[in-house]
């Protein structure tokens, strides 16, 4: 190779990680600006940070005047941070909570890029990069403001560094300190943002390496004593603190009542049989459809190796613990997402011929699923807006359809690599058609900001307006205490009536089912409301229509 164009592929690989950075960002801010509070859980957390300014506590977290003793408060104090930089907290605008998610799916990208390119070369690791950071279950997290996102980077950089001593041991490298106190330190953050679960992935990755050799040598490069006095040492203030402040409750509820609760049974109806994660993979990790099969094929063929067995343990031993969970979210397996991308993409990189095992129905399976992936853009407005075929929607769902040809047509040629960057590249683009282009459109399932709209305009939003707080009956999605206030009275249809004659409120919020009691009430008070704004909707978290009436006093008469 000639020395200039050495050079000129050195500068090119020097700009790989930042290209993947670049490319998580674009991906991750799909939907950043453009999509309302999303209910339940998001809005739940950013409603409890929004209350965490505004009441200065940045120790208990609560939802009103609840306590909510799930999630330690890591994710609570970044989002307060973003909010007070780039917003204000009586804005209630949801994008400056979301940073975060946007800032984890960036780290993430750029972990996965640097674990890739420990285990293997840089093509391998910008493809897994690629890949992680437009898989469609990344593309949501990131648009939503929780703790998945930013818990997926920690546990990279936690790995990156698992990585790293286990790569000096095997290959008779020094041990330092370095890379213990960036496991253990990253390990610190992820239990403030949720608990245990790293700490479980990277002792679940230890249990499989136990099976290769040297079998516990890698141990001491761990330096556990050490790490854990450091972990203690972290976590310890926020422990105690919060220990005292609830009276030892927190930890009662988040590990009794959330975490244990969840792998004994099935919690808020989340529930799964064995085979659920490996039954979604191929949707949510969309993108390496075509190339999973084949890159788990030949990482088996190879797991004498060392680096083929670090990812063999990231994934299965935890890919089977979270098999066997009670409750079961799509996005419980994210954290093991990284070790997967890295094995696609390693089958993309080996220059596998088309006629190997797995190629080519990977190819068709890649095809089915962008077949899916455009079904799913003509039938989102269909479905939950109720509306007849649109145009736009049908023209961008060819358009996929395409796409997604073309793309497994090129993994079908065995053309790896080409077909994994331009199958990110699509994923990428269906990101923002549905999270920017569809979802912000549908009218139906945006109650709360409706209903949000509406008061404002009439003036009475207790936000917007400085009116008096709003009841609430028949509705309580956290969308709408979040969107409306944290006075917002959630409460029944009769008590409604009492506040409203009371002068306690500014307005009732009456969900239809509630609609006779409050009448009733008012009938019994006899005196006379009227209505301001009706919305009727469909409420996504149940499936139920929902109608809801804005009365106020009629000061008329």
């Amino acid at each position: 190779m000639r020395p200039g164009a050495m050079k000129e592929g050195r500068r090119l690989n020097a700009w790989l990680a930042p290209i993947a950075a670049a490319f998580a960002a674009f991906v991750a801010c799909a939907g950043l600006w453009s999509l309302p509070p999303i209910d339940r859980d998001e809005s739940r957390f950013a409603q409890a940070t929004a209350q965490m300014i505004e009441s200065g506590d940045y120790l208990v977290i609560r939802f009103q005047d609840r306590e909510r003793n799930k999630k330690p408060a890591g994710i609570y104090w970044l989002q307060a941070a973003s909010v007070s930089v780039l917003s204000d907290v009586g804005k209630r605008e949801i994008w400056a909570y979301r940073i975060p998610s946007v800032v984890g799916a960036i780290l993430a990208a750029i972990f996965t890029f640097l674990i890739g390119k420990s285990l293997y070369d840089q093509r391998t690791a910008f493809l897994a990069a690629l890949l992680i950071a437009s898989a469609p279950v990344t593309a949501v997290e990131a648009t939503v403001a929780k703790t998945d996102c930013m818990l997926l980077a920690l546990i990279c950089i936690v790995q990156f560094a698992f990585v790293k001593i286990y790569a000096g041991m095997q290959q008779g490298e020094k041990a330092t300190l370095r890379w213990p106190i960036v496991f253990w330190a990253a390990q610190s953050a992820a239990i403030l943002f949720k608990g245990p679960v790293a700490l479980v992935v990277s002792i679940l990755t230890g249990v499989g390496l136990l099976s290769g050799k040297p079998r516990i040598a890698w141990i001491k490069r761990l330096q556990p004593i050490l790490g854990l006095a450091l972990l203690i040492a972290l976590i310890a203030p926020w422990a105690l603190a919060i220990s005292d402040a609830t009276e030892g409750r927190f930890f009662i509820d988040a590990m009794g009542g959330d975490l244990l609760s969840k792998v004994a049974s099935a919690q808020e109806s989340h529930a799964g049989p064995p085979g659920y994660h490996l039954l979604l993979v191929w949707i949510l990790f969309w993108p390496a459809a075509a190339l999973l099969a084949p890159g788990l094929f030949h990482i088996w063929r190879e797991r004498d190796q060392w680096q083929a067995r670090f990812l063999l343990s990231w994934i299965i031993p935890a890919w089977i613990v979270f098999e066997f969970t009670a409750t079961k979210l799509p996005h419980y397996v994210l954290p093991l997402y990284p070790a997967v991308a890295i094995v696609a993409a390693r089958a993309a990189t080996r220059h596998t011929p088309p006629t190997s095992a797995f190629v080519r129905p990977g190819a068709l399976l890649y095809g089915i699923v962008s077949l899916v992936a455009a079904g799913f853009i003509i039938a989102l407005p269909v479905l939950l807006e109720e509306q007849s075929l649109v145009p736009v929607s049908i023209l961008a769902a060819c358009s996929v359809a395409v796409a997604g040809f073309f793309i497994a047509s090129l993994f079908w040629r065995g053309r790896g690599f080409q077909g994994g960057v331009a199958a990110s590249g699509l994923a990428a683009v269906v990101a923002w058609i549905v999270l920017t282009g569809i979802m912000p459109a549908l009218s139906k399932p945006a109650i709360s900001p409706r209903l949000s709209a509406a008061l404002e305009e009439v003036e009475r939003h207790p936000l917007k307006n400085d009116a008096p707080p709003i009841a609430l009956a028949g509705y309580s999605e956290p969308s709408a205490v979040f969107l409306l206030g944290t006075n917002t009275i959630l409460t029944s249809g009769a008590d409604a009536a009492d506040k409203l004659l009371a002068d306690e409120i500014g307005a009732a919020v009456i969900e239809h089912s509630e609609k006779e009691f409050f009448l009733s009430q008012i009938e019994t008070m006899q005196t006379s409301v009227r209505v301001l704004a009706v919305i009727d909707g469909l409420n996504y978290s149940n499936g139920q229509r929902v109608s809801l009436s804005v009365f106020v006093r009629d000061t008329s008469n």
